[in-house]
């Protein structure tokens, strides 16, 4: 279901039949686009590789760990995909400092907090993800983070909205997601859920 209003929270209260809430993470909870796109860049560019922001955009949406294999077999490189991954965590890790909340989704997250319960659902490794929310001073507001490391199936697979559902105990078609990633996008439409695309928005 795409509701475009003008205001994201007020597009959340129209959807009555909405029991608990699910947040991707990157790009939808938090900017972290520009400190992910550096921290690829930076990790690599000792065997001179280069991509642009166009170019990532498209890798986007996927877990880190398939990201860093993109990765290491477009540009051929002599590490695994394990290493390349470890390398631009710490870099990002270094950045955190300078990531933001975008205000619009923070709104809905004050307004809901302890009146339904709310979860994440990201491609990110667990570590990043706590470490992420932690700096943002998100954590708090969620009863369940999953992430990559809690699925068997990546987005555009269904499995990590339906964990929170199945842990909150409610029926798919009552959870409402927010993504900007088109594979969140289809794998909320998978499961039966309600979806935002939060772009228009930001």
């Amino acid at each position: 279901m795409f509701v475009n209003k003008t205001s994201l929270l007020d597009t959340t209260i129209a959807n009555k039949k909405v029991k608990a809430l699910i947040f991707d993470m990157d790009g939808t909870l938090v900017d972290t686009l520009p400190a992910h796109y550096e921290a690829w860049l930076k990790a690599s560019e000792e065997y001179g590789v280069n991509f642009s922001m166009e170019y990532f955009q498209a890798l986007t949406g996927r877990p880190t760990i398939e990201l860093g294999k993109d990765i290491v077999k477009a540009f051929d490189l002599p590490l695994s995909p394990v290493e390349l991954v470890r390398r631009k965590e710490v870099l990002v890790k270094e950045q955190l400092h300078k990531v933001s909340v975008f205000k619009p989704i923070l709104e809905v997250i004050k307004k809901f907090h302890m009146q339904i319960p709310m979860a994440v659902g990201t491609g990110a490794r667990k570590v990043m993800a706590e470490r992420i929310l932690e700096a943002t001073q998100l954590k708090s507001y969620f009863d369940i983070i999953v992430t990559s490391d809690d699925v068997q199936n990546y987005k555009p697979h269904p499995e990590t909205f339906m964990k929170s559902a199945e842990h909150f105990g409610i029926k798919p078609e009552n959870c409402l997601v927010f993504e900007d990633g088109h594979l969140g996008i289809e794998a909320a439409k998978t499961a039966g859920m309600m979806v935002i695309d939060v772009n228009p928005f930001y």
